[in-house]
């Protein structure tokens, strides 16, 4: 398994529009993209960190040539309009060395 973690950082003003946009657009790479899901945290300093699963680093690098629906392919867009892009980054890509994560069906 292949783990990538994010840290989003969110433009002034735009927080709903960021938390409203992450969900679909993850339920857009998973049901797209190949994606196992992902999790959004929160740190003590307010920032926002996703720990997004896929199963091998292959499909990870495979998903960015991958359309989703229109439908999804808005909520990304909405997620990105949302975002510093130039602030927001990857802060690690890793395999999983040892798995104890309890897994449940993707609830769509």
């Amino acid at each position: 398994m292949f783990i990538v973690m994010f840290e989003f950082v969110v433009k002034d003003g735009y927080r709903e529009q960021f938390l409203e946009a992450w969900p679909k657009t993850t339920q857009g790479i998973y049901l797209f993209k190949g994606s196992l899901g992902s999790r959004l945290h929160i740190d003590k300093s307010g920032a926002f960190i996703a720990y997004a699963q896929w199963p091998d680093e292959t499909t990870y690098r495979a998903a960015n040539d991958i359309e989703m629906s229109a439908e999804y392919e808005e909520y990304r867009t909405k997620m990105r309009d949302s975002l510093n892009l130039e602030s927001t980054k990857i802060l690690y890509e890793m395999e999983v060395e040892v798995d104890y994560l309890h897994r449940r069906v993707f609830d769509v």
